[in-house]
């Protein structure tokens, strides 16, 4: 009996999910986090060709979630000028719906949020 407790228990834990992942694949879906859950964008990025992703949540005044970091992640190679990853990571704090939206610009340009790359996320908390 304590092995078949000891098996529920580590299965239980192996279905907790705390984090889920989304790529650009996932751009204009609607994805459903609990409170408390967190989630990581991981989007393509090469700074040394100036573009880097910016990131809104609207509303801007909201209390769904936080920002809990901005990271780039370096591809392993010796190649000069090879790209990486932006991560983006942030909680569900509190029920509500809000929508995420990445923008793929040089920060110093003029841009048009409707003619660059672009994702959007809708996330609902629960």
């Amino acid at each position: 009996m304590k092995k078949l407790f000891a098996f529920l228990f580590l299965l239980l834990c192996a279905c907790r999910q705390d984090y889920v992942y989304l790529s650009e694949q996932d751009s204009g879906r609607d994805i459903t986090l609990n409170v408390g859950q967190s989630a990581i964008i991981t989007l393509a990025e090469n700074p040394t060709t100036g573009y880097a992703w910016i990131f809104e949540i609207e509303p801007k005044e909201q209390n769904v979630i936080t920002n809990i970091r901005e990271k780039y992640v370096h591809q392993k190679t010796n190649l000069i000028g090879s790209g990486g990853i932006k991560e983006y990571s942030f909680k569900a704090e509190n029920s509500g719906r809000v929508d995420i939206y990445g923008y793929y610009v040089r920060s110093w340009e003029e841009w048009d949020k409707n003619k660059v790359q672009s994702v959007r996320y809708s996330i609902i908390a629960k």
